[in-house]
């Protein structure tokens, strides 16, 4: 039971990171005006965090989902999800109008959902450290074919 869930929460959570990650991506402008619209940087490090940042979020996706490094991967998929559900929260309660851009192209609106889907990730990230093993560097966990 626990591989099985190490594998579900692997996949789903490397996969959802990967799939956000390609969308801004493909839209480094959008995803740029969409952090700075949230006010918590200055409006000159936007494009920079735009450029680098959807890449750190695919190469961990991409580790957790194939189970290399996967500990590693989770400790880094959660501390993201730490700081996107503040700057969500943050914003929501400055009563800021934004769109997310969590998953590139602007996206809807933040609400309560968005803060509780969040959660529901960080959650998710925090269950995959917690269930992944400790030790070896490179270490591969199982994949499904071989579960």
């Amino acid at each position: 039971m626990r591989r099985a869930t190490l594998l579900a929460l692997r996949l789903g959570i490397g996969g959802l990171f990967l799939w956000a990650a390609i969308g801004k991506i493909a839209d480094p402008r959008t995803f740029a005006r969409d952090i700075a619209n949230y006010r918590l940087l200055p409006d000159a490090a936007a494009p920079a965090l735009a450029a680098i940042l959807p890449f750190v979020e695919a190469a961990l996706g991409l580790a957790a989902a194939f189970g290399l490094w996967t500990r590693a991967a989770a400790i880094g998929l959660a501390g993201l999800m730490a700081v996107f559900t503040g700057a969500v929260g943050a914003a929501f309660a400055r009563g800021i109008d934004v769109a997310c851009g969590c998953f590139g192209g602007g996206g809807a609106p933040i609400s309560w959902l968005t803060i509780g889907r969040d959660v529901a990730l960080l959650a998710a990230a925090v269950a995959l450290v917690v269930l992944s093993p400790r030790g070896g560097a490179g270490r591969r966990e199982p994949s499904p074919a071989s579960m």
